[in-house]
């Protein structure tokens, strides 16, 4: 048996292969070989018994179709790395509940320090001074602050003008010539820089003639001390205002007056021998507003001066006591618009002591109690032993200060208590200063010294060379029975 083998492909085609011998299909390749075989394998010697003879020429057979270009398998893709499952993450604990905080205890606000004028003492000066404003440059400020609403129609200030044409010409150096020109202008005050501002009122007038005046409302024979310009106004209680006193004469060192001021050591001074801006400030006197003072300028109010410079020269206690240097305080008045008078700081000194001396202070406005006593000296004399007596209720206890210059002061063996509208005395065994209240104040402020005036001490038996109203340098402290603390408002 003969096999030929024909290779299938495009262009190719059959030859005649001389016929063989048939083999049984069943004998040679499976079907599965002829029907899947790359190389195909012929029966040469298969015939058409119904058409083809042996010799027959054979119809040539159709051209195989070439089988399409096998296309690739495409490029196995790797089957992906299998992610792992995540490993579970537990159930967080449960947080138990905050237990409540309880709300903080509300913190109370801090009470005002008591200080103001309820801590202010009512004593403090020693003697009195001038400032003669004999330059155009030359000012002088008054800073002040009314305890409650008032209506002003004139301002009172200390004033002293001996030595011109008016009183004892040529004599004094006090003032001179005709006395210049008094010009007074009541302004507002900067609460933050404590400086004056806008005016609210002004007059201008003639020295001499401003004095006369005063003489004059005294009765024609009594020398005044104050003067005032008139400079009606409304001002509002517990606010800052200011007199600003100038000499605007065309030739003020010929013609001139002196702005004439109290005076209170400087150091003892505390609040007043500075621009103190705190109305709630320790260590007042002469139950001043701790904001209230003096100021000096030399030129014309650009800058201003306190303390022992706030005048015209330098002054010391018992007049030449280098040690202790002293510093002008105010002293002032009002006539209201309904003609009363009333006195906002009216007392003089005039170095002088009493001994031995008894002050008393009435009807008190608010309830207080005592656990100190206090004596000023300036000379360094002993004060002596110190009483307090309730003269409503008879109650008293006493104390004895060191010896010393200046505030002596004492811790009470049994505090005193005084109600509103009591009274109480403070005698001392010793020497004290003794503040003065002369002809001049006592008439120009006639309720000053009595159980309902604007102050209320006075001397129930007065000491020899002195008036009622005189009032030895003596108190009760920590706090004063007739000025209000902030939380008393």
């Amino acid at each position: 048996m003969k096999l030929t083998v024909l290779s299938l492909g495009i262009g190719f085609t059959f030859s005649c292969i001389p016929a063989i011998d048939r083999i049984p299909k069943s004998t040679t390749q499976s079907d599965k070989e002829l029907d899947g075989a790359s190389p195909l394998i012929t029966d040469t010697n298969a015939t058409d018994s119904s058409t083809l003879s042996k010799n027959a020429k054979k119809p040539p057979l159709p051209a195989p179709v070439p089988s399409p270009t096998p296309v690739p398998s495409p490029t196995p893709v790797p089957s992906p790395t299998p992610v792992p499952s995540p490993t579970p993450v537990p159930s967080p604990t449960p947080v138990p509940s905050l237990t409540p905080v309880p709300s903080p205890t509300p913190v109370p606000s801090p009470v005002p320090l008591p200080g103001g004028r309820a801590a202010s003492i009512p004593i403090g000066i020693e003697n009195v001074n001038d400032s003669p404003l004999k330059d155009g440059d030359y000012a002088a400020l008054l800073r002040f602050v009314p305890t409650a609403n008032i209506t002003i129609e004139r301002f009172y200030f200390g004033f002293k003008i001996r030595g011109a044409n008016c009183w004892d010409p040529g004599n004094a150096g006090y003032g001179a010539g005709d006395g210049g020109l008094v010009h007074g202008s009541l302004v507002n005050i900067d609460p933050i820089s404590g400086l004056p501002t806008t005016e609210i009122a002004s007059e201008t007038v003639n020295g001499c003639v401003r004095h006369n005046n005063a003489k004059a409302e005294l009765g024609g024979t009594t020398l005044p001390v104050l003067v005032w310009v008139n400079t009606p106004a409304t001002l509002q209680g517990g606010h800052m205002y200011g007199l600003v006193i100038k000499n605007v004469d065309a030739n003020p060192s010929q013609n001139f007056f002196s702005f004439n001021m109290p005076l209170a050591d400087t150091t003892l001074a505390g609040p007043h021998a500075r621009n103190e801006l705190d109305s709630n400030a320790m260590g007042g006197i002469m139950s001043l507003d701790p904001r209230e003072h003096v100021a000096w300028s030399e030129n014309n109010g650009n800058s201003w001066q306190y303390g022992s410079l706030n005048g015209q020269y330098r002054s010391y206690m018992n007049n030449f006591d280098h040690a202790h240097p002293a510093t002008r305080i105010p002293l002032y008045g009002f006539r209201l618009s309904n003609g009363e008078k009333l006195g906002g700081q009216p007392y003089y000194a005039y170095n002088s002591d009493c001994i031995g001396c008894t002050v008393a202070f009435a009807n008190v406005r608010y309830q207080r109690t005592f656990s100190e006593l206090g004596g000023f000296t300036a000379s360094g004399s002993n004060v002596g032993l110190l009483t307090i007596t309730n003269t409503t209720t008879g109650a008293q206890s006493n104390c004895t200060p060191a010896q010393g210059y200046g505030f002596r002061k004492c811790t009470l063996t049994v505090p005193i208590t005084v109600d509103v509208g009591q009274s109480y005395t403070i005698s001392a065994t010793g020497s004290v200063e003794i503040m003065k209240m002369d002809y001049s104040q006592r008439f120009l402020f006639p309720q000053v010294g009595t159980a309902n005036g604007e102050l209320r001490a006075y001397q129930p038996t007065p000491a020899s060379g002195t008036s009622a109203k005189d009032v030895p340098s003596l108190w009760a402290g920590p706090l004063s029975a007739f000025f209000s603390l902030t939380t008393e408002n």
